[in-house]
């Protein structure tokens, strides 16, 4: 899932697991109902559903997809169909931005993200473990720059907004690593430092302080506070040592999604409107969870009509604006 950048309305995209994607704009009013009939059940629910546009950019699982703020008439979609899409919202129509190529090549893309600064540069990471990146104004057949950063998937990874040659990716190999692409060889890829959690990490985190922010199958959420360690002053080949990899805060928190739920992955406000930096995350009991950069709970989000776990939760990139999605399809929103 994701908001559009736009302070206005909020215009919700979510994907699903056949390579629908739906197109939600929130701030619809809801059409008068037809005056109810005698016989009707007093208890029906009478709530028109809402207006929806529905896509099907691809033809597998919707893994991830991102819109430039200084591009906010595209979104780009990334799926296990191993392709990256571009969507002109205004004209709505989809081209392929980014796929192998050999058509016979099956390479399920995990993660997209784009650099802060430039919105002509696609990033995403595999479920094979590697790490990729493309200048969309290259011609297609031009050479794709890849990395082979994990042995095993690598389940979400995101750039620093400050300074994008910093990359965090979370793996199944159980770490979280930290890479600087100014010294970063391809044919042996050394991270800047790492750390290792008891089971595999799912999601990687960058805000725009220099904070990351892990999920974990050891049932933790760990904030690591890079700013405090230098982050901005630091110069290529700037490695860190095993002590100063180490979470500068742990909280516990159930990420035992188990088969049927999407896998929980911490999302931070990109730009918040106040000092306090917050991420949102999906809470195994029908919830979701605020937290602020030092891991203080600030919120919990609820309500009647959750019927199944809120497991994608995004914020908006700088309205206090949460929405998450179910795997029953649904889509929550709290502004």
């Amino acid at each position: 899932m994701t908001f559009h950048p736009s302070e206005t309305k909020p215009l919700i995209f979510a994907g699903d697991k056949m390579g629908h994607l739906g197109v939600l704009d929130a701030s619809q009013e809801k059409p008068t109902s037809a005056v109810k009939q005698e016989d009707e059940d007093e208890d029906e629910d009478e709530d028109p559903d809402p207006v929806l546009t529905t896509l099907k950019p691809h033809t597998r699982t919707i893994s991830s997809m991102t819109i430039h703020p200084l591009k906010p008439t595209h979104l780009y979609t990334a799926s296990y169909d191993s392709s990256i899409r571009e969507m002109d919202l205004e004209k709505t129509t989809s081209v392929e931005r980014y796929a192998p190529q050999s058509t016979s090549e099956d390479v399920p893309i995990s993660g997209v993200d784009m650099a802060a600064d430039d919105p002509n540069c696609l990033y995403w990471t595999t479920l094979e473990g590697e790490f990729g990146r493309y200048d969309m104004r290259a011609p297609r057949t031009s050479p794709i720059s890849t990395w082979r950063l994990s042995e095993k998937k690598i389940g979400g990874f995101s750039l620093c907004p400050t300074q994008p040659y910093y990359v965090a990716t979370a793996s199944l190999d159980r770490t979280m690593r930290l890479w600087d692409l100014r010294k970063l060889s391809h044919r042996d890829p050394v991270p800047i430092g790492e750390h290792q959690s008891r089971l595999s990490v799912s999601h990687a985190a960058f805000n725009g302080v220099g904070q990351i922010a892990t999920s974990s199958y050891d049932d933790t959420l760990k904030i690591y506070d890079f700013r405090a360690k230098g982050l901005s002053s630091w110069k290529p080949g700037h490695t860190l040592s095993d002590n100063q990899m180490r979470p500068d805060t742990v909280v516990r928190h159930n990420c035992q999604t188990g088969r049927w739920v999407t896998i929980l992955r911490p999302q931070w406000q990109q730009n918040p409107q106040s000092h306090i930096q917050r991420f949102c995350i999906g809470n195994m009991n029908r919830f979701v969870d605020i937290y602020s950069g030092s891991g203080d709970q600030l919120a919990q989000l609820g309500g009647d009509g959750i019927t199944a776990v809120p497991a994608v939760a995004v914020f908006h990139r700088s309205q206090n604006w949460v929405a998450a999605g179910t795997a029953s399809g649904k889509v929550c929103l709290w502004i």
